[in-house]
C-alpha cells in the first residue's frame, strides 16, 4: 500500500508538519521539534538548507517551522508571544507536545535558548521541554558586541561591514554597550560566559553545533578563531559543565557547511540530521 504522506499546515507564524502515521503508542509520537530560522531566513528556508524536518517526521516526530526570525534578543513580551503562538499551532492541530525539542541556526538558536529559558522559568501546561540546541549561534552578546566591534575597525571585507554596524547599533541601544551595562546583557543575552547565564540551564540538555573551518573565516572574513561563535560557544559550554550540566555537549564538524549550494561552515548543514533524531529519541519520556 502507498504510504501516506505527511499532514502539512501552512500560516503566515509557522509551517507545521505531522507524520501521516501518527503511532502515540511509540515514544517518538508524543514527540515535538520546533526550528527557528537564521536571521533573514524563513520556514521554507530551514527546510530546504536541512534534512532535519523531513527526516524527524520519517521517524514520527511532528515539526513545527517558525517563521518568527530577526532577533539576537527578545522582550518578555516577545517570548511570550512566540510561546503563545506554539501553544496554540499545538492545540489545533492535535499535536502531542510531552516531549518538546527546540533548536535554531545562527540568531535561531538565541531564540531557542531564550525561549529554553523562559520554559525552565515558567514551564507551560503540555509543552514538556526536553532538550534544545543552537547551530553556530552568537549566544554570547558580549563576544558579539566585541567582535562587531572588531570589525568595524578593519580595513579588509568592507562589503561585510553593514551586519556589524547593524548588531552595534542594535545593541548600544537595547542594552548599552558591555563595558557600561554588563547587568542589561547577564539579563538579556541567551548565554554568556558566566556561571549567572548558564546556570538557569544547568539541568537540560544542550547541544552546542559548530564547523570552527578557522582557514575559511581567516580567507573569507579576516576573522581569527578567537572572533568565531565557535570560541564562544566553546566557552559557554565549559561553563555549563563547571556549573553540573552532565548533559551539555559541544559538537564540532569539518566540510559539512553549504549555505544555499556555497561552501560555508555557518550553515544548517553542519547538523548531522540522523543522529540528532537518535538524540532527541533518547531524551523522551
Amino acid at each position: 500500500p502507498q504510504a501516506q504522506a505527511p499532514r502539512e499546515v501552512h500560516t503566515a507564524a509557522y509551517d507545521l508538519i505531522v507524520p501521516a502515521e501518527l503511532d502515540l503508542s511509540r515514544p517518538s509520537g508524543k514527540s515535538l521539534l520546533i526550528l527557528f530560522p537564521c536571521f533573514s531566513c524563513d520556514a521554507a528556508d530551514t527546510r530546504s538548507e536541512s534534512p532535519i524536518a523531513d527526516t524527524a517526521v520519517a521517524n514520527g516526530i511532528a515539526v513545527l517551522l517558525m517563521n518568527f526570525n530577526r532577533h539576537i534578543l527578545m522582550s518578555d513580551a516577545e517570548k511570550q508571544a512566540v510561546l503563545d503562538t506554539i501553544a496554540a499551532a499545538v492545540k489545533a492541530h492535535g499535536v502531542d507536545a510531552r516531549n518538546t525539542f527546540i533548536g535554531g541556526f545562527s540568531s535561531g538558536g538565541n531564540v531557542s535558548v531564550l525561549l529554553a529559558k523562559e520554559l525552565v522559568r515558567a514551564p507551560r501546561l503540555g509543552i514538556g521541554l526536553r532538550g534544545v540546541f543552537s547551530v553556530d549561534s552568537p549566544l554570547d552578546l558580549v563576544h558579539l558586541y566585541d567582535c562587531s566591534k572588531l570589525d568595524l575597525a578593519k580595513s579588509t571585507f568592507p562589503q561585510y561591514k553593514d551586519e556589524a554596524r547593524m548588531v552595534v547599533a542594535l545593541l548600544d541601544s537595547t542594552l548599552g554597550s558591555p563595558a557600561d551595562s554588563l547587568a542589561n546583557y547577564e539579563r538579556a543575552a541567551p548565554l554568556l560566559n558566566s556561571s549567572a547565564s548558564v546556570a538557569p540551564l544547568k539541568d537540560l540538555p544542550i547541544r552546542f553545533y559548530t564547523e570552527p573551518d578557522t582557514a575559511w573565516w581567516r580567507a573569507n572574513r579576516d576573522d581569527s578563531y578567537e572572533e568565531l561563535n565557535a570560541f564562544a560557544m566553546k566557552r559557554i559550554h565549559v561553563t555549563l559543565v563547571a556549573v553540573g550540566n552532565a548533559r551539555a555537549e559541544y559538537i564540532t564538524t569539518a566540510g559539512r557547511g553549504v549555505q544555499h549550494g556555497n561552501r560555508h561552515p555557518h550553515a544548517w548543514s553542519i547538523v548531522e540530521e540522523r543522529e540528532l533524531v537518535r538524540w532527541m529519541e533518547g531524551l523522551v519520556e
